[in-house]
């Protein structure tokens, strides 16, 4: 019981002694470490101390129990090149600062765009970061994000997804009244027809004509009620429906879109993995996106010529066709021979 209380009361008196410390102790350092980014870092530590400076946070000779640590995180975290940051209080007075950064592994520079493309399937402008030597894409791709968004592809493609499957949801509920108004307009014509007369034994064969009459006129004219108002109500059916095929359409070309740009990460990255082909190519150019298809090239180091690839279909296979064509075929026809060099074809190599 002894050994109990005297442990309780050492924790308490450390606590105190910790509080006290951190009352009185000033920042010693602030340990700014960044890490990621592969061989190209779009941030650094001194970017880092920077921007606390500028937002009037960085711990420097603040008192260590004042250091606010929500607002370091919220600062640097602020970035799009940060994946991760955690803010530390070290006994000694130090602060340390662990940022994770994102690896860029190729820079969009099509019409209106300048972004970074990162290992994580992330997408951030360029402006604020440094120049990071990754593969360049350049052409006229447009791309399925806007030349400003910072995010996940994934999430924008999922989120509007989301949101074109609720919008077809409540245009197909936005038709229900007006089968309401076809059942309305159907039961309007049938009381109508209902309403047929029958002739009485008093009843005149001359009155009873102009019964008749009266009759057939009143449902002349209530069909043909019912058939303007029928089709009205089909019209405006066959708007919804349309403006629903339109929604259809537009998810199935994100869809597309989304699968395209995901062919093309996985090529850059294949490319990246292999020694050769990450030294040999300068330069990808993309072209289409949206309302065409996505065709990708790239242009070499060791040759003077395009290599045109095509659409995003196989394209592991269509790298690993060059490679071949690279160690059999130019080797022995020279190296400047062709200026065009076409992988459209699945195992098939066309040069002109």
């Amino acid at each position: 019981m002894v050994l109990w209380v005297l442990l309780i009361a050492t924790i308490v008196w450390a606590g105190r002694l910790s509080k006290s410390h951190k009352d009185t102790a000033l920042v010693s350092s602030t340990d700014i470490e960044v890490r990621g980014g592969g061989g190209n870092p779009l941030v650094s530590s001194e970017d880092i101390s920077l921007w606390l400076k500028e937002q009037g946070v960085h711990p420097e000779g603040s008192i260590l129990s004042k250091v606010d640590i929500a607002s370091i995180e919220r600062v640097v975290g602020a970035h799009n090149a940060v994946a991760r940051v955690n803010v530390y209080l070290g006994y000694d007075g130090r602060v340390k600062v662990d940022v994770e950064q994102r690896e860029p592994i190729a820079r969009l520079r099509v019409s209106g765009y300048d972004m970074y493309l990162t290992e994580d399937g992330y997408v951030l402008p360029a402006k604020g970061c440094n120049a990071s030597h990754v593969k360049v894409i350049t052409g006229d791709y447009a791309p399925l994000f806007g030349s400003g968004y910072a995010g996940s592809v994934a999430t924008i493609v999922r989120d509007s997804i989301a949101s074109l499957d609720r919008y077809m949801v409540e245009l197909e509920e936005s038709k229900l009244p007006y089968f309401k108004l076809h059942i309305e307009n159907d039961k309007a014509l049938r009381e109508v027809k209902r309403s047929a007369p029958k002739r009485s034994i008093f009843d005149s064969k001359e009155k009873f004509a102009i019964i008749e009459k009266d009759y057939l006129e009143r449902r002349s004219k209530a069909t043909e009620e019912h058939n303007i108002k029928s089709r009205l109500i089909d019209e405006d059916i066959a708007a919804i429906e349309r403006a629903i095929e339109e929604a259809l359409s537009l998810k199935r070309s994100l869809v597309k879109q989304a699968e395209e740009f995901d062919a093309m990460v996985a090529m850059i990255r294949h490319i990246i993995g292999d020694g050769f082909l990450c030294a040999d190519v300068a330069q990808i150019v993309a072209s289409g996106g949206k309302s065409s298809t996505l065709q990708l090239a790239v242009i070499p180091r060791s040759v003077n010529a395009t290599v045109d690839l095509g659409t995003t279909e196989n394209l592991e296979r269509k790298l690993a066709t060059l490679r071949r064509f690279y160690d059999k075929g130019l080797s022995r026809i020279g190296w400047d021979k062709y200026s065009n060099i076409s992988l459209r074809y699945d195992g098939q190599v066309v040069c002109r």
